[in-house]
């Protein structure tokens, strides 16, 4: 019997703490309770299922449960491919997938924290929002909100049949309005976790980045968000936006490659395929830009979501009036290649500036890299966060600019795209020297907080201002400078 007792007892240390149930949109919730006195919950949802006859569809309400919903398990990621970085979430992936997970750092009730919206990176064709959940974020007071949202086909298809049956008769940007109901469920439930609805901060990576470009962009998500962070990312970078009917064109592929037509019938034969064929047809599509993994990246204008290019909105001022962090990796994507094809970069990108851009590229930078790793980055990233940051001071915004040259710690790698990660989510680790940790989280937490990136103890960040102020996190730690790459991104047409 002594035995049987110790046993049982066991059992019951084993069990997962949950954490406190909650009442949301749809019904009850229950959680897991961390050993910090944080809360997680996983996989609640934001709206229905998008399959059957609501996918392609914007995000519809959910019908309500009963009884309490376990919110203790992480959600499949959106329906994907494996592309190598992702197999794990690609084996996972489903079409039924708008949750959201939600880490509280241990807090009163009555508390109103600020908000962390975190929205995940991927080319808008891969990758998900839960694993940001586990992080050490939370620590500094925010209340953390990762979300996954429709990729691929799946989250931007626009055809003329979908737009003929929409209300609005447009179609695309499906998975930014997916993002849009997850702000609101925010806005009606996070004060249930601590959470203030009013001091929600979006942001992102990537993709994930741009995404937060198109909710500045789109008046559709006006009062959802107050403040925004965009890493590595712009509302289209360099790539132009693409008009309605080109993304119907681009759409009509997809019917043609399956032998449908793009009428009311074939949509709804559409609707009936299995989406790993969806998927695999989706993956044929060609767009008209120089890069094919960036097909969902450039601004669709449907006419709704976003009516606009990046230029037009803020040119008018008619973005979203918040303050704003906005950076990029000094080697976003490290680049080998012959030197007349580097050559033919810079033409291609500069045209009639190529010659004065070329005095520019003259010489390897031991810093910014290779020619065409310089360029790259320069056009894709570097110049077009310094330019979103110039329109939003334009506004009357304060916006810091950053730009980070750090690789992840313990890969042996050099700093590439997505680097910055590791020290936004995470403490450094045992052992490592804390005072060159790059302290990206507290600014990050402070600027969640306040609107202001800058605190105790921390370097001072200046605002990007007249000057063009930029903070640079370096191997020799945070330097301070004016007019990041300044000659070179004036030379682009």
């Amino acid at each position: 019997m002594r035995i049987i007792g110790v046993a049982a007892l066991a059992a019951l240390v084993a069990l997962p703490a949950f954490a406190a149930e909650r009442l949301v949109t749809g019904g009850v919730v229950r959680g897991l309770e961390r050993p910090d006195g944080s809360e997680v919950f996983y996989a609640i949802p934001y709206a229905a299922p998008p399959v059957g006859d609501l996918r392609f569809r914007p995000p519809a309400p959910l019908e309500p449960w009963q009884g309490v919903r376990d919110a203790t398990t992480p959600p499949a990621p959106c329906l994907q491919h494996d592309e190598g970085w992702n197999s794990d979430d690609a084996k996972k992936s489903k079409e039924d997938c708008l949750y959201l997970s939600i880490r509280t750092p241990a807090h009163k009730p009555g508390d109103r924290l600020p908000v962390f919206f975190w929205i995940h990176g991927g080319s808008n064709r891969a990758g998900a929002g839960f694993g940001y959940i586990d992080s050490t974020i939370h620590r500094r007071g925010v209340v953390l909100v990762s979300i996954e949202y429709r990729l691929g086909v799946f989250g931007f298809l626009a055809l003329q049949s979908l737009s003929a049956e929409s209300p609005t008769h447009s179609s695309g940007n499906i998975a930014i309005r997916d993002q849009m109901a997850a702000l609101h469920w925010v806005k009606d439930n996070i004060a249930r976790f601590g959470g203030d609805p009013n001091n929600v901060t979006i942001a992102g990576q990537s993709a994930g980045a741009s995404d937060v470009g198109f909710l500045m962009l789109s008046p559709l998500a006006r009062g959802l968000f107050a403040k925004a962070i965009e890493e590595s990312g712009t509302p289209g970078g360099a790539i132009p936006p693409r008009s309605a009917a080109d993304n119907e064109a681009l759409g009509a592929q997809l019917t043609t490659g399956l032998g449908l037509a793009d009428t009311a019938d074939g949509l709804k034969a559409l609707r009936a395929l299995p989406g790993e064929v969806v998927l695999k047809e989706g993956d044929k599509l060609v767009p008209k830009i120089i890069d094919p993994t960036a097909i969902w990246a450039p601004a669709m204008l449907d006419g709704t979501v976003l009516r606009e290019g990046a230029h037009e909105t803020f040119a008018a001022g008619r973005q979203a009036h918040v303050p704003l962090i906005s950076g990029n990796n000094t080697r976003e994507f490290p680049v080998d290649m012959p030197e007349d094809a580097a050559r033919g970069l810079v033409k291609a990108f500069y045209g009639a500036n190529a010659d004065q851009a070329f005095k520019l590229y003259a010489t390897d930078d031991p810093v910014l890299g290779n020619l065409p790793t310089r360029v790259l980055s320069d056009v894709i990233f570097r110049c077009p966060a310094s330019t979103i940051a110039e329109w939003q001071t334009k506004a009357g915004q304060k916006v810091w600019r950053y730009q980070f040259g750090l690789g992840v710690p313990g890969s042996g790698k050099p700093v590439e795209h997505s680097s910055e990660l590791k020290y936004v989510f995470d403490d450094a680790p045992p052992g490592a020297d804390v005072a060159a940790w790059p302290p990206l989280q507290a600014y990050w937490a402070n600027f969640a907080r306040t609107g202001n990136p800058n605190g105790h103890a921390l370097p001072q960040w200046q605002a990007y201002g007249a000057r063009a102020n930029y903070i640079d996190f370096t191997l020799q730690g945070p330097r301070t400078g004016t007019d990041l790459r300044g000659p070179i991104c004036r030379l682009r047409p």
